[in-house]
């Protein structure tokens, strides 16, 4: 009798575990987080008047400002369906400050977002909360802070709405700017905000013939938050090697080409970038011509550098 009890709570343990796996499985699944954007903050001044570099290798459309007017932005669409926002601070210095990228330095990538596609609001919204408890099921006392409501109107005045999550740490409660990516969510439909399909896809076609986003390189000056970030992103995107995550694109690249996160420490002026911050960020992208870099600069004292890669 007694071995028949045993064969039985054996069994149930099994089957409660086989239903743990499952449904953890299923929020993975559920999740399929999309590359959103890259953020590049400009000063003010080279926002307004782009550099021929940049605008000689990219097609840019005029963004808006956003929602407070502390910023303002254009975009460099691109065909996966990715954008970089190429973003500036307009508003008063007070503003300035109170901003998660108020302390950022001008002239690189200072973030990134990732996003969900759903059939609505609530769907989307469910499906993010699968992340939030992801990620701080990882226990490395970091996590997705609760949505909140942004927006910006385009020069054609149409009012676009969507709602953000930054990352926290929550040992030090402080923001982590760059080193995991925020959340965009849209209110309003995705194509009013980047609008890349729009004009029989014109807008997304550039001289660099730049298709999409290939990689996306994160260098920390701190091996701990290293180990840390591993495993938050294990509990959102698929791992394809070491210290490397696969990033989905609204839109496939031809050939099945697909955009890659690596994770690193910083070195030598990556480790200069870092000093003072968690990190830095390097971006590449697909192209359909020629590879080689896209670089100049956007403040005196630092080269910028896109990589073209096929």
């Amino acid at each position: 009798m007694a071995a028949g009890n045993n064969d039985k709570r054996s069994s149930d343990r099994k089957r409660l575990l086989l239903v743990l796996v499952s449904e953890s499985v299923d929020i993975l699944l559920e999740m399929a987080p999309l590359l959103d954007h890259i953020v590049i903050l400009l000063p003010q001044p080279a926002l307004d008047s782009l550099p021929s570099w940049l605008t000689d290798a990219f097609t840019v459309i005029k963004g808006g400002q956003h929602a407070g007017g502390t910023t303002a932005n254009q975009l460099v669409l691109l065909a996966d369906g990715v954008y970089l926002e190429l973003i500036a601070f307009v508003g008063t210095d007070e503003g300035r400050r109170a901003h998660r990228w108020g302390a950022e330095p001008e002239g690189h990538v200072i973030d990134w977002a990732l996003s969900l596609a759903g059939e609505s609001v609530d769907a989307v919204d469910k499906q993010f909360s699968g992340v939030q408890k992801q990620v701080a099921a990882a226990g490395v006392g970091l996590e997705y802070k609760d949505l909140v409501a942004g927006g910006r109107t385009r020069p054609d005045g149409e009012v676009l709405k969507w709602a953000t999550s930054a990352p926290a740490d929550t040992a030090s409660s402080t923001d982590l700017v760059g080193v995991l990516p925020f959340w965009c969510l849209d209110r309003t439909p995705r194509r009013l905000r980047v609008p890349y399909e729009d004009n029989d896809g014109t807008l997304a076609q550039h001289p660099s013939q730049a298709a999409g986003v290939s990689s996306v390189t994160l260098r920390v000056a701190d091996a701990a938050l290293r180990d840390r970030l591993r495993k938050a992103y294990d509990a959102v995107l698929p791992r394809t090697a070491e210290d490397e995550w696969s990033v989905s694109a609204p839109t496939p690249v031809s050939g099945g080409r697909v955009a890659h996160l690596h994770l690193g420490l910083a070195e030598g002026d990556a480790a200069t970038v870092a000093a003072g911050r968690r990190g830095s960020i390097e971006l590449g992208l697909f192209t359909d011509g020629k590879p080689g870099t896209v670089g100049g600069y956007l403040v005196d004292g630092w080269r910028f550098e896109i990589k073209l890669e096929n």
